[in-house]
């Protein structure tokens, strides 16, 4: 097994670089990084004898704006990523949880038969993947918001006097 039996998870920090959904250029994400430009490039771009350290990972992830390099990892190994909005309040979830939850529910009631039929175009399909995902999004995003209160209130995750 070698490095090139796998897709590259250089080349979508590549292309994030290039076009970062922040809004800023290559040149200012290297001067961010305090790199050179054309060395970090050539590393991005796997140029012989460049290369970009997992180090930057994170920091690229910041600059540009994207969980695109974790939705490829998790995509890769099997899984999901799920963001969880760190500051979002139950007063801000509730409606938003149960209204893309639902909404899911209802497009896969829709496309269950489609999907048994084994037929599922790239429209469809990428419809399925981004709902998907948002609803994955609320649910883990309503888990981590009532674990939160949860500690808020008791100092732990244990459970609540009287096992309620």
């Amino acid at each position: 097994m070698s490095a090139t039996d796998f897709p590259s998870l250089t080349a979508i920090l590549h292309e994030l670089v290039k076009h970062a959904p922040s809004g800023l250029t290559a040149s200012t994400i290297a001067e961010l990084l305090g790199k050179d430009y054309n060395t970090l490039m050539s590393g991005l771009s796997r140029q012989p004898g460049h290369k970009v350290g997992a180090d930057l990972l994170l920091p690229l992830m910041e600059l540009t704006g994207s969980d695109a390099p974790l939705n490829f990892l998790a995509r890769e190994r099997g899984g999901v990523f799920v963001p969880v909005r760190a500051n979002a309040g139950a007063a801000d979830l509730g409606p938003a949880i149960l209204s893309s939850v639902k909404e899911f529910g209802d497009y896969a009631a829709e496309a269950a038969q489609d999907i048994a039929d084994g037929n599922i175009p790239a429209a469809q399909l990428a419809r399925i993947l981004k709902e998907g995902q948002e609803a994955a999004t609320a649910i883990v995003t309503f888990m981590e918001l009532a674990r939160a209160v949860h500690q808020r209130q008791y100092g732990s995750l244990r459970e609540s006097p009287g096992g309620q």
